[in-house]
């Protein structure tokens, strides 16, 4: 690290996910130090946008605890110089002032000055600088010339996190709250290992005096431009010596950056600076994972560094570093649930080589494993439940003659061996069958890049596929989370008649070997939808609305209609009517919370059900944050939780819409149609613009709404009108293009705009649910 704010005590990890954010949500673009031990307190700096007015930073979990210490700006270096001259030139024209005795103008200045001292008291600076030195803080500023100013890491918090003995290891999220919103999640862990911070300079291997890791460890630290950072550790012959890099883990995405995360390097060196060992990813992964057996006791020398030299306040790492317990890969990738397991392990370290016990009858699609030795956890694999009946792959299975046999619905466990192997199934179809194939390996963990074909009776050109890639107009993905090669493959196909149809599985690339499991489902097709929800977590005021989007992944021909509810819902919180409708694949809802609440943060759970076969299926809706990588694509990254966090303050404008006694607001297609508002206003405003917020295709207004204090029938003694003090009333003009179906039933979110200076903050009210109906004749 250069030039930067130094650790020297212990610390925690932290992966981002990045929320799409209102003009003045907090946003966190970095945290550093990136990783804590259990019964350790330390100092963090948290940098994003935003920060003003912090009261509170949010950790999910048991056991930590976190202190805002202090506000900081980080400025543009020539903004600082700036900022001095404005300062000295309004202090010296406010002296001048008081000599002249001019009250007036006296006042006026002083405001400004006190406008000045306050953005240099803001300012950041490290310990012992004194932040009116002008000479100080410019020297301080002097950025290094490849490093390049920006504002989307200028605010600045330093904090004093404190994690208790007993804080069980793992994962957590941690957000910011100031009162103009919630912040992105971070993915917060607490560890049993010792924990180091970097100490510059460090970037020449050979130094004499370099700092010394105790082993095991974990090592945290930043790269900043053309930054290599180097860490001196022990080991004896015979060692097994795992280096486990969290980069892109902490940071998933990077907006501004390509390929849209820090790309760590990690090399090894002996004691004479020759290199013995590199690696710059592990498998598919960009996170570099290095193995290394050590041939001689005596001092290694450990570097890491951005693969093509870049570096930045948020390219964070943390490297877990020993002989850890690390797990390359599982056989099988899942299995049917209720059923006992006996999964093979392989990797680094590991304790034992099997796990064996019965899985329960319900819960989750998907669980993660590890193993623990001498107090330290592996890294997690994941592991897939399912509910269709399973089987083992059979070899010999590479060419037609040997394709084993399978009834359907299956769902097979297999591997491809060796480089070049190919493995195929048989299965009697009948005419007019739909069949659906499906690969979940790269979801799993498993290197395969999976190519699927389908060949049989009637069909001229085998079905085949690929990469199956779920994205919109937008360039975002849909449920893939951090995979960015989607290489898992998906076909559905109409059978022409009747006889044996042939599945086969390869490597796209050709490759094989023992880590290439999968899992391959052969089944009739079988409706069934996903739901991801956005954001994972938002503030919410007494009385006030929050607003969510979901959005669906229909499989297997399901079109029907989901309509969504929430679980956990404490009293008083109303949920607004939602349904995706059918063949839709995103909606929209509100939470609106009670006048009177407690400050405890809500975790509801919002479901999804819809009928498939005649039955009533639910899923759970996964919170998601969608996050930019590389200035254009964009991912929904899962989040631990959703989160409501309440506020003390009342919004300004509370209101909802007119809705009769039917429930639901008929708008005519092809004409405009008038929707009345109710509510209250707190304060001198007299009234907000209203906005249709993020309409479906179809849905527009020429022209904003509007919500505003009544007027009161008698005016005042000097004849001027008189408003009420809290009551409010308004419209808005929604028109329907007359492309939209006739029965469409959806739901429309407005919000009310209020200006602060320069700032907009958005208040919605309550969903205001509407069906699509024709013009009366």
């Amino acid at each position: 690290m250069k030039n930067g704010w130094k650790c020297w005590i212990p610390a925690l990890v932290l992966c981002v996910a990045r929320a799409a954010q209102a003009s003045n949500e907090p946003h966190i673009g970095f945290a550093y130090p990136a990783g804590a031990q259990q019964g350790t307190s330390f100092e963090m700096l948290i940098g994003g946008q935003y920060f003003k007015g912090a009261t509170n930073v949010f950790v999910s979990g048991e056991g930590v605890s976190v202190e805002i210490l202090q506000f900081s700006v980080r400025y543009e270096p020539r903004r600082i110089n700036n900022l001095f001259n404005n300062y000295e030139n309004t202090r010296a024209s406010l002296e001048e002032a008081k000599e002249k005795g001019d009250a007036e103008q006296i006042k006026k200045l002083q405001q400004r000055f006190d406008r000045a001292e306050e953005q240099l008291r803001v300012a950041d600076a490290p310990p012992g600088i004194d932040r009116f030195d002008r000479k100080a803080m410019r020297k301080y500023y002097s950025f290094d010339k490849k490093e390049q100013f920006n504002p989307q890491l200028q605010d600045r918090l330093r904090v004093r996190v404190s994690v208790a003995e007993n804080a069980p290891p793992g994962e957590r999220e941690l957000r910011v709250y100031t009162p103009a919103g919630l912040s992105n999640p971070f993915c917060f862990q607490v560890g049993t290992l010792q924990e180091e911070c970097e100490i510059e300079p460090n970037d020449d291997h050979m130094k004499p005096d370099l700092q010394t890791i105790p082993v095991p460890a974990v090592i945290n630290g930043q790269v900043r431009p053309g930054d290599m950072d180097h860490f001196r550790f022990r080991a004896r012959k015979g060692d097994s010596i795992v280096v486990d890099v969290n980069a892109r883990r902490i940071i998933p995405y990077l907006a501004d950056a390509v390929p849209g995360w820090f790309q760590a390097v990690v090399t090894l060196y002996d004691e004479d600076g020759n290199e013995v060992a590199y690696q710059d990813d592990y498998k598919f992964n960009p996170d570099p994972v290095l193995f290394f057996d050590v041939p001689k006791t005596g001092a290694y020398t450990l570097s890491i560094r951005d693969a093509i030299y870049r570096g930045r306040e948020d390219f964070i790492y943390r490297i877990a570093i020993g002989e850890l317990p690390f797990i390359t890969s599982i056989f099988p990738l899942g299995a049917r649930k209720g059923e006992r397991v006996d999964i093979a392990l392989t990797g680094r370290n590991l304790p034992k080589s099997r796990l064996t016990g019965k899985l329960p009858d319900d819960g989750s699609e998907l669980r993660h494993i590890s193993v623990r030795k001498e107090g330290y956890r592996s890294n997690q694999m994941p592991f897939a439940i399912g509910e269709l009946p399973e089987i083992f792959e059979a070899e010999p299975n590479s060419a037609p003659a040997e394709a084993e046999p399978v009834e359907r619905p299956v769902l097979i466990n297999g591997r491809i061996q060796q480089q070049g192997d190919r493995d195929l199934y048989s299965f009697q179809g009948e005419a007019g069958d739909s069949v659906s194939v499906e690969v979940i390996a790269r979801r799993l963990n498993s290197p395969l890049d999976s190519v699927i074909s389908l060949s049989g009776p009637g069909l001229v050109r085998p079905g085949r596929n690929d990469d199956y890639v779920i994205k919109d107009k937008s360039h975002l993905y849909l449920g893939a989370g951090l995979v960015t090669h989607h290489a898992d493959s998906y076909l559905t196909q109409k059978l022409p008649e009747s006889g044996t149809y042939y599945v086969e599985i390869a490597d796209a690339q050709g490759n094989g070997g023992h880590d290439y499991g999968y899992r391959l489902r052969i089944s009739q097709a079988s409706p069934d939808f996903s739901l991801y929800m956005e954001p994972s977590g938002l503030h919410i005021g007494p009385g006030g609305t929050a607003v969510f989007t979901v959005r669906t992944i229909r499989k297997d021909g399901f079109r029907e209609q989901i309509t969504l509810s929430a679980d956990e819902l404490p009293e008083g919180f109303v949920m607004s009517r939602a349904e995706i409708a059918p063949g839709s694949d995103l909606a929209r809802f509100t939470i609106t919370a009670p006048k009177k609440m407690t400050g405890k943060p809500v975790s509801p759970r919002i479901t999804g059900t819809a009928m498939i076969n005649g039955k009533a299926v639910s899923r759970p809706a996964l919170p998601v944050d969608d996050q930019m990588q590389a200035f254009l694509y964009r991912h929904l990254v899962p989040a631990r939780e959703l989160v409501l966090a309440p506020v003390e303050k009342r919004p300004p404008v509370l209101f909802h819409a007119k809705v009769p006694k039917s429930g639901i607001i008929e708008l005519v297609a092809g004409r405009e149609t008038r929707i009345g508002f109710e509510g209250t206003i707190v304060g001198k405003q007299r009234g907000y613009s209203v906005k249709l917020d993020h309409p479906p295709e179809g849905f527009s207004t020429a022209k904003n709404g509007w919500i505003g204090k009544k007027r009161i029938k008698t005016k005042k003694k000097d004849g001027r009108d008189e408003w009420h003090k809290t009551d409010a009333w308004g419209t808005i003009m929604i028109k329907v293009d007359d492309s939209i179906e006739p029965g469409t039933e959806l739901s429309l979110v407005v919000s009310a705009e209020v200006k602060r200076g320069q700032e907009k903050i958005y208040y919605p009210a309550p969903a205001i649910p509407v069906k699509v109906v024709e013009e009366k004749k």
